[in-house]
């Protein structure tokens, strides 16, 4: 059997829970986002199962932060075709949403019609635009959050197709 690289998520993700620790503690950013860069070969190299689960883990933890737009999460993320983690993102948003879950989606969203890599997105507008709804009163999501799901909300409408 090959080796994976796997074993050492769970040890590079707690590091990455202190980091965004001491990010959200210091107001900075970079805490968090500089660790991940430097890490970035091996995350690359991890199947998408393996390694979404611990990435939306450490941002429900830690919804408020700013880990970059699209980050270096966003960055492995987008690697992949949508179908592959877009329904992950949808149901983070559920449990806890984030800014940046809701960006991620929200740019997968818009990208239909687009010639972006990663086929097509499974995550149609109007289911996007229920959760989004459900968002606004959602007692977990910060004032932030809320207003980003306001505005994502209008657009999604206007991509509903009848």
């Amino acid at each position: 059997m090959p080796e994976t690289f796997s074993s050492p998520l769970p040890a590079l993700f707690a590091t990455f829970h202190d980091c965004a620790a001491q990010a959200l503690e210091q107001d900075n950013k970079w805490l968090i986002i500089d660790p991940v860069y430097e890490h970035m070969e091996l995350l690359s190299a991890q199947p998408i199962d393996a390694l979404l689960p611990h990435i939306l883990q450490l941002i429900e933890t830690y919804p408020t932060l700013d880990y970059g737009g699209p980050g270096p999460f966003g960055s492995l993320i987008e690697e992949h075709p949508m179908a592959a983690y877009t329904p992950a993102l949808l149901a983070s948003l559920q449990r806890q949403p984030s800014v940046q879950v809701m960006g991620w989606l929200d740019r997968c969203v818009r990208a239909e019609g687009m010639d972006l890599p990663g086929g097509p997105n499974p995550v149609r507008p109007a289911e996007y635009a229920a959760v989004l709804e459900k968002l606004l009163q959602h007692p977990l999501a910060s004032a932030e959050c809320k207003e980003f799901a306001a505005d994502s909300l209008e657009d999604a409408r206007k991509a509903i197709r009848p």
